[in-house]
């Protein structure tokens, strides 16, 4: 059986509630018992000092107890209440007649009502317990001449006392059962309350699941929820982008292999057909379309190997001036060939990062490449290299054409490319900077774009020390 949060909300809330008016009840009658039997003990604390007037007013009349030594039934009339607030005069009540009921005692006052003399001897009643029973003294002509005598009571006798009693006891559970159902009302609403984010937000799983990433909750509160909420909405978000940057990226990739695909084909249809020659410069065609096609899969296959983690680095100290410098010297060719002026600014010392030395020739020949591709002739390229205390600084900046501000976030991702001056045209496969970008973050590096003062475009470099330095020419 399944059993819902809000259900489960809703049965805690509801028992808490019911022990707590159990418990409210509980004490309440307890405390109703106890403050009413005092009400009750201070009615009879009236009572004894009415029954002390009385027997003084009969000690007065006799001069002595003798009437009522050993005469139970004389001291059960005398105890009368009805009797006695009847009587203007408060003179004992006559005798009982013979062959009369005696009349019905509901506060039970022959069982808890003793008269001692002044010695504390008993006369009528039950024996006293001193530690606990009431005395009043009784009082002739101001001298002491007895005491009368009263045991509390533990529970209620008098039947109208016992009514009453029950009707607030009914009234008290009323009012608790009264509570309690108000308290389940509330719960209830509480828990569907409580739990309309995680409705919400199983909503949108499942929305999602579907494939509808432009999916949003409202986060409308200011607690978890509403964090969880948040990072919903930015996973939704993130997913949604992923999404349309594969679509992107699977459509880039089959451009980029259309082409030479469609290259290689002509090329051999028209060989196959006689309109061409399989002579050196048709070889030289296809070796080049097959070189692209290598590159090009070569550089998908290092992008997937980068994501995944899986590129194994060899790290170890390497001093990048001496790197940057014998790559620049293996470039001149290259660089010369393309009309570009190169000038450099490297470290006379020796700076040690620790490092793959054979990922840091991979990223310094793209950047070298990417401006030789992309860069109008004649032209330069400007390289330096500098440390501070925790990190060394690398700049390529080479000059125009440049890239538009709207470019320069998007020039790291996959498959990109600037129109007209950074065009297929060039020769590149648009994932150049996106290695690079690539094996600076597997080095705990930066990499970011910006303009150059020669009008072309800057990549700057930042990556960590390791906070030793050699010396070196």
């Amino acid at each position: 059986m399944r059993i819902t949060i809000a259900t489960r909300i809703f049965v805690a809330l509801t028992l808490v509630s019911l022990v707590i008016l159990t418990l409210n009840a509980a004490v309440t009658r307890w405390n109703f018992e106890r403050g009413f039997l005092d009400y009750v003990a201070q009615q009879e604390a009236d009572t004894i000092s009415d029954a002390a007037s009385d027997l003084a007013e009969l000690y007065r009349v006799d001069g002595s107890w003798d009437s009522l030594q050993g005469n139970p039934r004389r001291w059960n009339e005398l105890l009368r209440p009805d009797d006695r607030r009847s009587r203007p005069d408060r003179r004992p009540p006559p005798p009982h007649q013979p062959g009369k009921p005696p009349p019905h005692d509901p506060l039970e006052l022959e069982r808890r009502i003793a008269l001692l003399d002044p010695d504390g001897e008993v006369i009528a009643g039950p024996a006293p317990n001193k530690k606990v029973d009431r005395s009043v003294p009784i009082l002739v002509d101001g001298q002491t001449v007895g005491y009368v005598t009263i045991a509390p009571r533990r529970q209620l006798t008098n039947q109208i006392d016992r009514n009453f009693a029950k009707k607030q006891e009914r009234s008290i559970y009323l009012i608790a059962a009264a509570a309690l159902l108000f308290a389940a009302a509330i719960s209830a609403i509480l828990a569907r309350q409580m739990t309309r984010p995680i409705r919400a937000l199983a909503s949108g799983a499942r929305s999602i699941t579907a494939g509808h990433y432009d999916t949003r909750i409202l986060a409308a509160h200011g607690d978890e929820l509403g964090d969880l909420a948040g990072d919903f909405n930015q996973l939704a978000e993130t997913l949604e982008k992923n999404r349309v940057s594969r679509q992107r990226w699977v459509s880039d990739i089959a451009h980029e292999l259309r082409t030479p695909l469609a290259i290689l084909r002509g090329e051999l249809d028209a060989i196959e057909d006689g309109v061409r020659t399989f002579d050196s410069t048709t070889h030289k065609s296809l070796q080049a379309e097959v070189t692209r096609l290598t590159k090009l899969v070569g550089d998908l296959h290092d992008l997937s190997v980068y994501d995944e983690g899986g590129m194994d680095f060899q790290r170890e100290r390497v001093d990048i001036g001496a790197l940057l410098g014998t790559v620049l010297d293996n470039s001149k060719n290259r660089l010369r060939g393309a009309n570009i002026a190169l000038t450099r600014e490297l470290p006379k010392e020796a700076v040690e990062v620790l490092a793959d030395a054979t990922r840091l020739e991979q990223l310094f020949a793209n950047l070298v490449e990417n401006t030789v591709r992309y860069t109008d002739s004649p032209g330069s390229l400007h390289v330096t290299c500098a440390s501070d205390s925790d990190t060394v600084d690398l700049q390529f900046a080479d000059s125009g054409p440049g890239v538009p501000d709207r470019s320069l976030g998007q020039l790291f991702e996959r498959l990109y490319r600037v129109s007209a001056s950074r065009s297929r045209d060039s020769g590149g496969s648009g994932l150049g900077l996106s290695i690079c970008k690539a094996i600076v973050d597997a080095h705990g590096g930066t990499i970011q774009a910006t303009h150059s003062d020669k009008g072309g475009l800057l990549i700057h470099i930042r990556l960590p020390l390791t906070h030793e330095r050699g010396t070196g020419s």
